[in-house]
Formats: structure tokens, C-alpha cells, sequence
């Protein structure tokens, strides 16, 4: 029994090292380029499109060998450099580059590895700056957005990164390109500062000069609003006095037939005002018009 045992052991390793020959594995993520005595053609491009991911057959190594590459987008950044404008300004511009493998044969025909590749992205990313001298300072950094152009830019990098590409077919498909990064130098740094400082306080300035405008024309308005108002409170007044001085004119006409009796009048009627409510008062008969009383 254990002599069984042991010889269905020895088959089932001796099975699975020989599938382990004939086979390989292709993940959804990859693709894979099976060279036949170290050539291969367009037939031996194996999940160029997602959808071959899974086991294979192949013959054993030396016959058939396996190059496994990525499928997914690799991201690419350069470094820090100084670029002049076509006004002559210097910035400091880092631009990034998103590639991915078209071609895996002429990739592989190309290329060693990834690292040959990512070579090539790199330098031809520092040749693409180039074109940033096509634009002028103000295109790159501006206190009004409306102005910046750097969409126009970084298509203008991408068209010129694809042409550079596509004169030298490597296998290779560039997806975007762009800029991440924009420094400026540090003399330069001062004079925006001080620019945008200057075009800030003008702004200012004029915001100033508006409000004051505003402020005369609506102190304007109101001061002719209030000569309007007094003269006309004025016209209204001089109408009641003169009404009022008529009326007083015929009450004084009135009032001089009998002084003494029209005074006698005033004092009892204001008398009958102060005692109309039932009310204690202490009080002097000299003061009128209580002199009434003692009378």
C-alpha cells in the first residue's frame, strides 16, 4: 500500500512539473509575447485585447520562452528644468508623460525591458519642453485666469511628443502629456510678487476711486432730495401761518371790541380745562387764572 501511495506521489509531481513545461498563465492584466527559438511574430501575441487572460500551452524552455508585459498605464515624470519664454523669462517646468505598451511585438523587438523604455519616454520628455518657448511668461503665470493658456500648451507637448514617437515606432502609444509642476526662479519670484502686488493695489485703488464716485453722486442726490423737501415743507409752512395769521386777525379784531371781556373769557375757559375732573388742588389765587375764585 505504501509502495501505492508513494508511486502516485512521484506521478502526480512528475504531472504537474511537466504541465508546468507545457503551460503558462496569462493574467487579465498582462500580455504576454511567446518567442519560438527566440523569434516571434503577430501570432504569438497572446491577450493583446483583455480577453485571452488564462492557462495556454507551449513547448518547454529553450524551444518556446514566455515575455511577460504590462498592460496597464505606466506614469512617467521628468525633473525639475529651466525653460526661457519667448519674452526671454526663465521658468522651472516639470512636465509628466501617461504611456502604455501598443505594440508588444515591436515593443519587445525594441526594447529589453521596461527600463529601456521608460529611457526613451524620458528623453524625449525633455526634448518636448522645447515647445514651451513657443509661449511667452504671461501665457504660463497671470493673476487673470482668462489669460493662462496652458491647455494650449499641453497640447501643444502632446502633439509634438506623438510626432517624435511616431518617426521612430517602438511600440509604444503615448495616452497624455502635461505639465505638473511650474516654478520660477527666485529673482523672478520677487518681480511677479511685486507685479502682482502693484496690480492688486491698482485694483484697490480704482475700487477706491469708484466707491468715492458712488459715495459724491448719492451725497448729491441727497442733499437735492433735501432742498426739495424743505422748500417744499417751507411753502406748506408759509400757507398755515398765513391762514393762521388771518384767522388771528379776525380773533384780534374780535378781542379789541372789549379787552376785558375777552380776557375774563380766556381765564374761564381755562379754568373749566384744570377743573373738569374731580381733582384737589392747593394752589395761590394770585396765579390765574384762579384769581377767578377769590373774586
Amino acid at each position: 500500500m505504501n509502495r501505492y501511495i508513494k508511486f502516485a506521489m512521484a506521478a502526480g509531481l512528475l504531472l504537474f512539473f511537466t504541465g508546468m513545461l507545457f503551460t503558462y498563465q496569462v493574467n487579465f492584466d498582462e500580455v504576454v509575447v511567446v518567442t519560438t527559438f527566440g523569434r516571434a511574430t503577430d501570432r504569438s501575441v497572446v491577450n493583446r485585447s483583455g480577453n485571452q487572460a488564462g492557462l495556454h500551452l507551449k513547448w518547454p524552455w529553450p524551444i518556446q520562452q514566455v515575455i511577460r508585459m504590462d498592460r496597464r498605464l505606466f506614469i512617467l515624470e521628468d525633473q525639475l528644468e529651466q525653460q526661457e519664454t519667448r519674452d526671454r523669462h526663465v521658468v522651472i517646468a516639470k512636465t509628466f508623460a501617461i504611456w502604455r505598451i501598443e505594440d508588444p511585438l515591436q515593443f519587445h523587438r525594441t526594447f529589453g525591458s521596461r527600463m529601456e523604455a521608460e529611457a526613451l519616454v524620458k528623453d524625449r520628455l525633455r526634448a518636448t519642453k522645447a515647445e514651451i518657448s513657443r509661449f511667452t511668461f504671461d501665457d504660463l503665470t497671470n493673476a487673470d485666469p482668462a489669460k493662462l493658456k496652458l491647455d494650449q500648451i499641453e497640447n501643444a507637448l502632446l502633439g509634438r511628443m506623438r510626432s517624435d514617437l511616431s518617426d521612430h515606432p517602438c511600440g509604444i502609444a503615448l495616452v497624455d502629456m502635461g505639465i505638473s509642476r511650474i516654478l520660477l526662479p527666485e529673482r523672478i519670484t520677487r518681480s511677479v510678487f511685486l507685479r502682482m502686488k502693484q496690480t492688486r493695489q491698482r485694483f484697490a485703488q480704482n475700487a477706491r476711486s469708484e466707491g468715492k464716485a458712488i459715495a459724491q453722486r448719492i451725497m448729491a442726490e441727497t442733499n437735492s432730495d433735501k432742498q426739495r423737501i424743505m422748500a417744499f415743507t417751507e411753502r406748506v409752512a408759509q400757507n398755515i401761518r398765513a391762514q393762521g395769521d388771518a384767522a388771528a386777525a379776525k380773533y384780534y379784531a374780535e378781542y379789541n371790541k372789549n379787552p376785558d371781556f375777552a380776557l375774563f373769557l380766556r381765564k374761564l375757559e381755562a379754568l373749566q380745562t384744570s377743573l373738569k375732573t374731580n381733582t384737589t388742588f392747593v394752589i395761590d389765587t394770585k396765579s390765574e387764572p384762579f384769581t377767578l375764585l377769590k373774586e
